[in-house]
């Protein structure tokens, strides 16, 4: 159960939903290793002057570094994009769903499509009438 003071996720209870927290963890990780390697180079870059060129000379007209700069995003946008799609697509494609919601947000509303399964609940609902009217009509 989940109160106002709880910092996590509530556990999941479906597959779908696990996917989804381990996405999360995922991604934070991803995001704290770019925020730490921006903010390192720009430390580095700004002590710079105070180093008389000596961590320049390692940062200016380096081919690896920027082969590197341009290479690893890409590697992460990789990663993250193909986690994102497989959850998207587990998310879409649910087994032993009793019914889906379709939620919508609009500028000022919010739109909200429940899409049942008529047929299961008709042959319930016949079987109970019927049934009931059955024990009816034998007393």
């Amino acid at each position: 159960m989940s109160q106002w003071y709880q910092m996590d996720f509530p556990d999941p209870s479906s597959e779908p939903a696990r996917m989804l927290y381990c996405y999360h963890d995922t991604v934070l990780v991803i995001v704290m290793m770019v925020l730490f390697g921006v903010g390192w180079f720009l430390i580095l870059v700004l002590v710079a002057p105070f180093m008389k060129g000596l961590v320049n000379r390692d940062i200016t007209n380096s081919d690896k570094l920027e082969v590197a700069w341009t290479l690893l995003p890409s590697f992460f946008l990789v990663a993250i994009g193909s986690s994102s799609l497989l959850n998207l697509y587990e998310m879409e494609v649910g087994d032993n769903v009793g019914y889906n919601v379709s939620v919508t947000g609009h500028q000022w509303y919010w739109e909200y499509n429940y899409i049942l399964d008529l047929d299961e609940f008709t042959k319930d609902s016949d079987y109970i009438y019927f049934s009931l009217k059955k024990d009816y009509c034998m007393n």
